[in-house]
């Protein structure tokens, strides 16, 4: 709701980045939320094994992550995953829904699936909104992989707009221990698997003949560079 209401309003500038803010802030309140569920999960006391777990979730990485943009100099890019995040959310929870609804019209009517079924197939809004869920569900892959490359690319802007102004000369900095925790997350490798895949593609670049040497040594320093994020939990394992 956050992220459409200022796309169907004509607002001043100052007032979107209200609804700027509030998106992320409402997406720190889902994330909070999220990690508060699996906390009550674990089903033990606070312990530093508990908080090695919770720092592992991506709930906690994004809570940060929303803090972060939600309190510097908007960057409308960081509304991406916020976005994409809250789609595959809301048509998990939205299939629930429809099983549930299903479910209970069974047990309403008495007279088995298949009236249910024919109910449901003669529901044009259900079908619709089933349809769209199931879009969604078959392409959570490569929404999680465009949310990655997001989380990649967001660097080079935060990087680009520290060197622009002086009010967010710290971006980079604050962002990077986000993006080391998201390279290193082991309940979620889309990150890594798009550093892999850049770079293979990069690797291909400095190796053709064509390609300048100076532009191949800072490939080969960028790679570097990725490579360390991943050194010190690695080697801490």
């Amino acid at each position: 709701m956050f992220f459409f209401a200022p796309l169907f309003s004509r607002l001043h500038p100052s007032e979107l980045e209200i609804w700027y803010r509030r998106a992320l802030l409402a997406s720190a309140a889902t994330s909070a939320l999220r990690l508060h569920q699996r906390l009550k999960s674990l089903n033990t006391g606070f312990s530093r094994q508990v908080l090695e777990v919770l720092i592992a979730e991506d709930s906690s990485h994004y809570l940060l992550y929303s803090i972060m943009f939600a309190i510097l100099p908007p960057v409308t890019v960081s509304l991406v995953p916020v976005f994409l995040f809250a789609l595959l959310h809301v048509a998990s929870f939205t299939n629930t829904l429809l099983n549930v609804s299903v479910c209970t019209n069974n047990g309403a009517t008495g007279d088995g699936p298949e009236v249910s079924t024919r109910s449901q197939n003669s529901s044009y809004f259900h079908q619709t909104l089933q349809k769209l869920v199931n879009k969604v569900k078959s392409n959570d892959q490569n929404i999680l992989r465009i949310i990655a490359l997001n989380e990649i690319m967001l660097m080079i802007v935060c990087i680009f707009m520290a060197i622009s102004g002086p009010r967010i000369f710290v971006l980079p900095f604050i962002y990077y221990p986000f993006l080391k925790m998201r390279y290193n997350s082991r309940r979620n490798p889309y990150t890594r698997n798009a550093f892999l895949e850049l770079r293979i593609a990069l690797q291909n670049v400095a190796y053709h003949s064509k390609c300048p040497a100076f532009v191949s040594r800072m490939i080969y320093g960028l790679i570097t560079i990725v490579s360390r994020l991943g050194s010190s939990s690695y080697t801490g394992n």
